[in-house]
């Protein structure tokens, strides 16, 4: 059966097109950017932060732990901390240097497309909740044990050093989406097999237009 050149590159583009888009709608990693600040607690600490998440299995609206040894949800963590107090405390730590975060929405569904800190929930502002009252929800960072990184010292808040009596204290100040948080996703093997054979199918066919005497 003979296929017109201009249909058979129509349909495979369609082809590819579809299976690409199926796959990006099933995985879209969102990524953040996190700041902390310790001009709350009178010192000059602050921290600066990047979380990758895969929104279709974080609990929204939910409460839970996240464990940071798999990589289920969060894909990827990193925060640098500066000015802590006699520099005990500074630098730069990965997803390595934690045990667990803290989620919490409050009941409440947050949109992730828009910074985070102040959308309403059921206990008022999200990331507005006291150092010791968590009506509003809770994001928070559990260091492992033998790591300098800053660790939870109350709802929103960290302390420095992994030092919850003598760190400095820093509190979540932003939690909001980067301009371009939906991240493409490789597709599966195949996918990846089906345009191969697409592609060598088009090659062939091309051939053949373009030299009658072509061999496949």
């Amino acid at each position: 059966m003979n296929i017109p050149l201009k249909q058979l590159v129509k349909s495979s583009l369609i082809a590819l097109t579809l299976t690409g888009g199926l796959n990006n709608a099933q995985a879209a990693i969102l990524n953040f950017s996190l700041h902390y600040s310790g001009l709350a607690f009178g010192n000059n600490a602050s921290a600066q932060g990047l979380i990758s998440i895969d929104d279709q299995v974080l609990p929204n609206p939910g409460s839970t732990f996240l464990s940071l040894d798999s990589d289920e949800i969060i894909k990827a963590f990193t925060l640098t901390v500066y000015n802590a107090n006699g520099g005990l405390g500074n630098g730069t730590f990965q997803i390595t240097d934690f045990d667990f975060a803290t989620w919490d929405t409050a009941g409440r569904t947050l949109d992730l497309t828009q910074q985070l800190i102040g959308q309403w929930t059921q206990g008022g502002g999200w990331g507005t909740s006291t150092r010791w009252n968590g009506d509003a929800g809770d994001f928070n960072l559990y260091a492992k044990e033998g790591s300098n990184a800053p660790t939870s010292a109350g709802y929103f808040t960290l302390a420095t050093n992994n030092d919850f009596d003598n760190g400095d204290l820093l509190r979540l100040v932003s939690f909001k989406p980067l301009s371009a948080s939906v991240q493409p996703v490789p597709l599966p093997a195949p996918f990846l097999l089906f345009g191969s054979a697409i592609g060598v199918l088009l090659t062939k066919t091309i051939a053949r237009k373009g030299n009658p005497k072509f061999i496949s």
